[in-house]
């Protein structure tokens, strides 16, 4: 479960997981994206959403979004190609200041 999985979402991905039936036989590639699509591990972790990266592609809106990636952060292509690749690459945006000293607290009596 260490693996990222990028989802580009287009209208053609929608009318591949929204279309039934499948012909999952003879089409590796709708196989995989079903797959993909109908994932428990995403409801199994609390609806926290650790490796799925979804992506818009041009042409693509927000309701191409399977429900289930609605709340999570959904980047944009090519908008988003540098925070794209921090995500891939695990590193942050913004790094946190130092942790300076703890401050000395005085209680002064009323």
């Amino acid at each position: 479960k260490e693996y990222l999985i990028i989802i580009i979402i287009s209208p053609k991905y929608y009318e591949t997981v929204t279309t039934s039936p499948f012909d999952l036989e003879n089409d590796e590639r709708t196989f995989n994206t079903v797959y993909i699509h109908k994932q428990n591990e995403f409801i199994q972790n609390g609806s926290k959403n650790f490796r799925f990266i979804p992506i818009l592609f041009p042409g693509a809106k927000k309701c191409h979004v399977p429900n289930w990636l609605q709340n999570t952060h959904v980047y944009g292509w090519p908008r988003d190609r540098d925070d794209i690749l921090r995500r891939l690459m695990r590193v942050e945006k913004y790094n946190p200041p130092p942790i300076g000293e703890l401050p000395t607290i005085v209680s002064i009596p009323i």
